[in-house]
């Protein structure tokens, strides 16, 4: 099977520009945004409304979301589920596709990769500890 070529796709600085111009367009046509959302450890979502093959897929709209965050490290937001509000956050590299909910023959799909481990810090009050001999 040949490769597919995804060129900036897999560019995490390029996909968070993708997923917002995507998510404008739609809003801006009249369309409701919706993501595809490949489910791991590192996302925060209702479990409960995952699917058996671990995706789930969640109404993004201005009118459906309150805080909506996206930047380079991923999308964050709050929404209901049922009477119950969840805080939402998904890691940019799980979002599988962006699409209209009025024209799903319109689905912009994307590379799922692997969560990165997050970066290990020291805190700002390490301070090394000498012992006397």
């Amino acid at each position: 099977m040949r490769d597919v070529y995804i060129g900036p796709l897999s560019k995490e600085s390029f996909r968070v520009h993708a997923v917002r111009a995507l998510l404008d367009w739609c809003e801006d046509e009249g369309y409701t945004p919706y993501v595809a959302v490949s489910v791991d450890d590192s996302c925060v979502v209702p479990r409960e409304y995952v699917n058996s093959d671990n995706t789930i897929v969640l109404c993004v709209s201005t009118l459906a979301t309150r805080d909506f965050e996206l930047d380079k490290d991923g999308m964050r937001f709050k929404t209901r589920f049922g009477e119950a509000v969840c805080a939402i956050d998904i890691p940019l590299c799980r979002i599988a596709a962006v699409f209209p909910k009025e024209n799903p023959d319109l689905v912009s799909y994307f590379p799922v990769t692997t969560t990165p481990e997050p970066k290990k810090t020291k805190p700002e009050n390490d301070i090394p500890v000498f012992t006397k001999l």
